[in-house]
């Protein structure tokens, strides 16, 4: 079953996806979240890109595992959609009083053989990389995946992304594993 097919994206997820990508970049461009910020008044000297690379690899992890055509992957990224769409619907109207609509973005992509192949590896990349992290790493990646799961499916710009991030990952796949 393509769970991909009949999951559904809300404001409010997004609301919660692009406020994980705002925390993460916020900090980063002011020289927290774990870069050196260098010497008092430098403007911004410790945004050094590579302090991004950990947050941002999982947020296409993310995107991808919510475009999984079910599995532990996919299953477990629909229910995290599922608990974000919902704190995100009752965040945006406990805070604004705002309707919630659903955002998901019409012609979903989905993996195909060779990249869901892909993001098998990818996983494993993952998870040895973090068996090797830190507790801040452990945070950037968790929070990441979350990210890239509440925006992987919405019909705005971070859905243009996870697109692009799934045609890669396909082409990339069904190249390396033969599947055409």
């Amino acid at each position: 079953m393509n769970t991909v097919a009949t999951a559904t994206v809300s404001l409010g997820a997004v609301t919660i996806g692009l406020g994980i990508a705002a925390w993460h970049i916020s900090r980063w461009w002011k020289g927290g979240g774990g870069a050196k910020a260098g010497p008092p008044g430098a403007g911004g000297g410790g945004r050094d890109p590579k302090v991004l690379i950990p947050f941002l690899s999982s947020v296409a992890l993310g995107m991808l595992c919510v475009t999984a055509a079910g599995g532990l992957l996919g299953t477990a990224a629909m229910m995290l959609l599922d608990a974000g769409s919902t704190l995100g619907n009752w965040s945006l109207t406990a805070v604004t009083g705002t309707a919630t609509p659903g955002v998901t973005r019409s012609g979903q992509k989905s993996l195909t053989p060779g990249g869901s192949a892909a993001l098998v590896i990818y996983v494993v990349v993952i998870a040895a990389i973090w068996k090797s992290g830190g507790k801040v790493f452990h945070g950037k990646v968790t929070s990441g995946v979350t990210c890239g799961v509440m925006l992987g499916l919405s019909a705005g710009f971070s859905g243009v992304a996870a697109a692009a991030v799934v045609s890669i990952f396909n082409a990339l796949g069904d190249k390396v594993t033969g599947v055409m």
